[in-house]
């Protein structure tokens, strides 16, 4: 690349937010399931704790 490839009046900083954004999951046009994004919960559900079960013992690797 040379001088002459690059815009001089560019700006040196992009005027875009920064940081995590939320991808919705939701299906195309063609009603393709989503392959990726966050789906919204389900209402009333909440994730479910372990109750009166212990973590699985783990023999010694070495």
């Amino acid at each position: 690349m040379t001088p002459g490839d690059f815009d001089r009046d560019a700006p040196l900083v992009l005027n875009v937010g920064t940081g995590p954004a939320t991808v919705p999951a939701e299906p195309d046009e063609y009603g393709t399931a989503p392959l990726f994004g966050e789906e919204a919960p389900a209402p009333g559900s909440r994730p479910r704790g372990r109750r009166g079960r212990s973590a699985p013992a783990q023999e010694r690797l070495f």
